[in-house]
């Protein structure tokens, strides 16, 4: 979700220290922001989002730009503060957090006791066939919307990686994703030809 017109007004009041201000900046920005660093296997992501936001805090007389580059601009926090999260754990993730599933808004029902469970663990597998760099494009590009520029500033990469990235992660959940023969349901008769009298 955007501020949209009211974010200038939002920004310099954060600037000035704000509680409403940040507030606002805060729910708008925490789910998306969450979701990335839980499904780049943040060692904490929740401790990671609050450090992201402490530095956009000491960090933000030195922003300029309109809401699109803030938003790119927090991310590239979270992917730096991500990065700090995997060195200091010693290790860099090959599995996604399990509180990413439940950070995805994946349907717009309210599923069963074991539905929800379900839906999680199916979102797991589907990440888990991703490389994180792969997983970082995927959820950039098509769930937050960022353009290829925008993903390659946040992730340190150059445009043709993201590009790459972003079309061997599809390539790759098409494959594994595919319905493989004999795996669908049964085809149904062919229906009998009538009968014709002459």
């Amino acid at each position: 979700m955007a501020i949209g017109p009211r974010f200038p007004q939002v920004l310099s009041s954060a600037a000035e220290g704000a509680d409403w201000a940040w507030a606002e900046l805060y729910r708008d920005l925490s789910p998306a922001l969450l979701r990335y660093l839980a499904s780049q296997g943040a060692v904490d992501p929740e401790d990671c989002l609050g450090e992201c936001f402490v530095h956009m805090v000491r960090r933000l007389s030195a922003f300029e730009g309109d809401e699109a580059a803030f938003r790119a601009w927090a991310f590239t926090i979270a992917r730096s503060r991500l990065v700090d999260s995997w060195r200091s754990a010693g290790r860099r993730p090959v599995r996604p957090s399990d509180t990413v599933a439940e950070t995805l808004d994946l349907s717009q029902h309210h599923p069963g006791a074991d539905g929800g469970l379900d839906q999680r663990e199916a979102v797991r597998e589907v990440l888990d066939l991703l490389t994180p760099d792969q997983r970082s494009v995927l959820l950039l590009r098509v769930l937050d919307q960022f353009s290829v520029a925008e993903t390659a500033a946040i992730i340190g990469k150059s445009e043709g990686a993201v590009k790459v990235l972003q079309n061997r992660a599809l390539n790759t959940l098409r494959r594994r994703l595919a319905p493989r023969p004999g795996s669908g349901p049964a085809p149904r008769p062919a229906a009998p030809k009538p009968t014709v009298l002459h």
